[in-house]
């Protein structure tokens, strides 16, 4: 059936014959490269030259001067006395041939545009940019989903490793209590809840907030205080003034709360229970059989609350790989909306959208799952304890304010803190950092080593994609801190997460490869400072709008027409630079993305079919060379 490109091909020399009416025409294949290298630098600046599909060169001396370049999506072309131009195919809402055999050209936004030149055959050249315009690149098989199921989403891939790692740094924030000498009970509170949360009940911890006699956590409504001692009596003890000889300690609006023991404890915590009821030590209790009402089996024995605090047992393994799939859920379903969305930006048709979305989706959510696990058992097993004193070290020099702007942006649901407390927790905060990025550089770059063992890529290779892999990782970490700073002094909640996200994206994202291309072809002149400006304000604006490279580089088209000498001659003279340069291409960016379809959110149907799909296809890669690779 042949690619995208060589229908296109095919298409070009159906017309160009036709289209031109001089000798000097050429198809994709017998193009002469000096002319191309001419056009290139006259008229085609920034053009890439594998999506050529023809050329008819109307310069004097057939020297590539100035002529019509017809590529994949848009014709760049040069007429006599005219300034260079370029029309892109997708622009075009209507084309006709006027009484005179003028070619006529509607665009969406309004402009119009007229060939009148006597190198052109205006007919066909309307038939073939009608074509081009209305090109269903569906027909084109595969390929082209082949293609985009390797291509890499920074932007998307960082968004969704941002809220990874989020995740996973809070639940070692949390977790660290686990290494104290208590630690086993802090884990049965947390597995308690991950078994109610998972068996749909309403569940939440409360006892963060270090309330005296408060509830540790809240399940459907119902306070409950957790106790997991050696024995059934030992946690019923703990619940009382005096070491078990005083008033019951646990109430709420003047009922006890709930005693929540390990599932071996109970029995024995029920009798102490009673025992308490008759000696009158529970206040407004006198029936003994109500024990059974304040004492609460747990989902766990108390031998088992103490391996989940450990690292390597069956026990702490299962709790992470847990923990780990609520954030894999979290990791794929940003990265795959953020993917999906780019693409149907892009032009792709949903189907195939959502199935390079749900590919980019496994693929993080894969690797958030591995790195929580990771992350978590190295913690368990001491790593924590050995980064306190550089961890300490940092929130030192960092000062109290600063610590407590970074820890309040991820205590998510409880009240700021501030001085000696901030610093302490900012502290825990950077260990919990430090080792989920760098789990994630290992995971995130284990199949360029596995790949370097067999051959498959060079050490060169390897060592450029680990540098990718770092910088994404670092910038996606700390575009994450920031974002989720901003965001939580504007709309704490929500605002702490959203910023994330966004700043996960604005970090992590390497837009600016694209940025620096297309900027390129600019012209520079005296005013090269002023450009070298607004080339890293777009850089910037490119992530943050998630600019794919058309529409990068129709904004780059704008801005050439807008940008003279005096406007330049402005922004050297403003006090805010940069400011200047992020008004003068804000209206452009968002009238060119004003343009995208609306992409909403895919069923649970379509979103379970997609993943069956993918799924099946990961299956038959894997059985049929004995290895997965979404690379």
């Amino acid at each position: 059936m042949g690619t995208v490109h060589e229908k296109k091909i095919e298409i070009m020399k159906k017309y160009l014959s036709r289209i031109a009416t001089c000798s000097g025409y050429y198809i994709k294949g017998n193009i002469p490269s000096k002319i191309i290298d001419k056009a290139l630098t006259t008229f085609a600046l920034g053009m890439d030259r594998t999506t050529i599909i023809g050329f008819y060169d109307t310069s004097v001396f057939s020297n590539g001067k100035s002529g019509y370049i017809f590529t994949d999506d848009k014709m760049y072309y040069l007429e006599t006395l005219e300034k260079p131009k370029k029309l892109w195919y997708d622009d075009i809402k209507e084309t006709r041939l006027c009484s005179g055999g003028d070619l006529e050209i509607i665009q969406y936004d309004g402009e119009k545009r007229v060939f009148n030149s006597t190198f052109l055959n205006n007919k066909p050249l309307k038939e073939f940019l009608d074509i081009m315009a209305g090109f269903d690149c569906t027909n084109a098989g595969n390929d082209k989903f082949e293609k985009n199921k390797k291509k890499k989403s920074n932007g998307a891939i960082s968004g969704g490793l941002g809220i990874g790692t989020f995740e996973t740094v809070n639940n070692q924030y949390e977790e660290e209590k686990f290494h104290a000498s208590q630690g086993h009970g802090f884990a049965a509170e947390r597995a308690n809840n991950l078994y109610d949360k998972f068996t749909g009940h309403d569940a939440k911890i409360v006892g963060d907030d270090n309330a005296k006699n408060g509830a540790d956590r809240i399940v459907d409504g119902i306070a409950i205080q957790s106790k997991y001692c050696a024995t059934g009596s030992r946690c019923i003890n703990e619940c009382f003034e005096d070491d078990g000889k005083g008033a019951f300690r646990y109430t709420i609006d003047g009922k006890p709360m709930q005693i929540e023991v390990p599932s071996d404890k109970y029995d024995e915590a029920i009798r102490a229970m009673e025992e308490k009821i008759r000696n009158g030590q529970v206040n407004g209790v006198t029936d003994p059989e109500e024990a059974k009402n304040i004492v609460r089996k747990g989902h766990f024995t108390y031998t088992q609350a103490k391996n989940i605090a450990k690292a390597g047992t069956v026990e702490s393994l299962t709790y992470d790989a847990v923990n780990g799939t609520i954030i894999a859920t979290s990791a794929f379903g940003v990265t795959a909306l953020l993917t999906l969305a780019t693409e149907v930006w892009d032009g792709k048709e949903f189907d195939d959208a959502l199935r390079t979305a749900t590919y980019s989706g496994i693929k993080v959510g894969g690797t958030a799952f591995v790195t929580s696990i990771i992350a978590a058992q190295l913690s368990k097993a001491g790593l924590n304890s050995a980064l306190v004193g550089s961890s300490e070290a940092i929130v030192t020099m960092m000062g109290p304010k600063a610590s407590a702007v970074l820890i309040n942006a991820f205590r998510s649901g409880t009240k700021p803190i501030y001085g000696a407390a901030a610093m302490k927790s900012a502290a825990k905060l950077l260990r919990g950092n430090t080792i989920t990025a760098g789990v994630s550089i290992v995971v995130l770059s284990s199949l360029d080593i596995a790949n370097l063992f067999r051959e498959r890529i060079s050490g060169k290779q390897m060592f450029k994609n680990m540098t990718e892999t770092v910088a994404t990782v670092g910038g996606g970490t700390g575009g994450w801190i920031a974002g989720a700073s901003a965001g939580s002094m504007l709309l704490p909640g929500i605002g702490t997460v959203v910023g994330g996200i966004l700043g996960s994206i604005v970090g992590g994202a390497s837009a600016g490869t694209v940025a620096n291309k297309v900027t390129s072809a600019f012209i520079e002149d005296d005013a090269e400072a002023m450009v070298g400006i607004i080339q890293n304000v777009f850089t910037d604006m490119a992530s943050e709008y998630l600019l794919n490279n058309k529409e990068a580089e129709k904004v780059v088209d704008k801005l050439r027409d807008e940008l003279d000498g005096k406007k330049l001659k402005d922004m050297f003279a403003s006090q805010n630079r940069r400011k200047f340069a992020r008004i003068l291409l804000t209206p452009i960016i968002e009238n060119e993305v004003a343009k995208r379809n609306v992409v909403y959110s895919p069923t649970t149907e379509q979103m379970k079919n997609s993943l069956e799909l993918v799924l099946n296809e990961i299956y038959d890669e894997t059985s049929s060379d004995g290895h997965l690779s979404f690379a």
